[in-house]
């Protein structure tokens, strides 16, 4: 850094013709300008300027290092400006990471009007339901069920998310309603395998005691093990058996009469769907554009904060 420091001071100071001049470029006073060209002979072991009380000439040897400097010099001034011009401008790649029900339903969707606002953005989607880290995975935005436990990330709420049991009519019919969360033991369960865990996602229900809501967690032998949430929901729309969908998700076969809502009391509240990204105040255009994006057409929306209550079975 002080070999690059006494190069920006030595090739003003030749171009400009004074210590002061330069100085007055650099914004440093011209002592300290003078003494990081003298490091930097002293480094190189060559006389680069000439000095004398009435003048400041560039030797031959000074001369020809500022020529071997102009180049190396002009690339690193405009990488700075498009570096300066990339934070300022929504452009270049963003990576997100999107639980994947909730990009199928509704962000995919939305893609072209997103394009048609930011056409210089490249997106980059991993859509799962995986809940690692997402400095590991290098992504500049993540939409999760839950906020990490990330100093890096700040962590902005777009709103509840509720995991919905159901089943079709038409396995109903054949096998009955389940009326309590022990009578699940007896139904065929369509259960979910995130890639990369050995077990399968339990059911996660409320059950009441003394007032107190308590989580209970109901793992059951699956009928059909998935890593995807969509051919879950097709197998339970077939009527294969009863399975545990995030709302947005369910929501269109629900109000098409293909599935139904069970245990609605025993629903989980309170949990959250957050948007994350880098906890810094320089943000990038092209995240912001994508972050705020997400929030007006994500935060907030109604199938969130819809109650399904009206399409449980009786």
């Amino acid at each position: 850094m002080q070999t690059l420091r006494g190069i920006l001071n030595f090739t003003r100071t030749a171009e400009l013709g004074s210590f002061t001049a330069a100085a007055r470029e650099l914004g440093i006073s011209a002592v300290a300008v003078s003494q990081n060209v003298s490091r930097l002979e002293e480094r190189l072991g060559v006389r680069l300027l000439a000095r004398s009380t009435r003048a400041l000439t560039v030797t031959a040897e000074g001369q020809a290092f500022l020529e071997q400097c102009r180049e190396p010099l002009a690339q690193l001034d405009a990488a700075c400006r498009e570096a300066s011009s990339d934070a300022r401008a929504a452009s270049g790649r963003v990576r997100a990471s999107v639980v994947s029900p909730l990009a199928f339903q509704y962000l995919v969707p939305l893609l072209p009007k997103f394009y048609q606002r930011h056409p210089q953005i490249q997106l980059d989607l991993e859509l799962s339901e995986d809940s690692t880290p997402l400095i590991p995975k290098r992504m500049d935005v993540g939409i999760r069920v839950g906020s990490l436990d990330d100093a890096a990330f700040v962590a902005r709420p777009l709103g509840p998310i509720r995991l919905l049991l159901c089943a079709a009519p038409s396995y109903l019919q054949a096998r009955g309603v389940p009326r309590s969360i022990e009578a699940l033991q007896q139904h065929d369960a369509l259960m979910l395998r995130i890639t990369g865990r050995e077990h399968t996602q339990p059911l996660v229900l409320q059950q009441r005691s003394d007032g107190a809501r308590n989580v209970q967690l109901v793992q059951l032998p699956g009928r059909l093990v998935c890593n995807d949430f969509r051919s879950l929901q097709q197998a339970c729309i077939d009527g294969l058996g009863v399975a545990q969908l995030p709302q947005p998700m369910a929501l269109p076969a629900l109000q098409a009469g293909q599935l139904q809502v069970l245990l609605h009391d025993h629903q989980i509240d309170g949990w959250q769907l957050f948007i994350h990204y880098p906890n810094r105040r320089q943000l990038p255009a092209r995240v912001r554009a994508f972050v705020d994006f997400c929030v007006e057409h994500l935060g907030g929306h109604a199938d969130l904060l819809m109650d399904a209550g009206k399409w449980r079975a009786r």
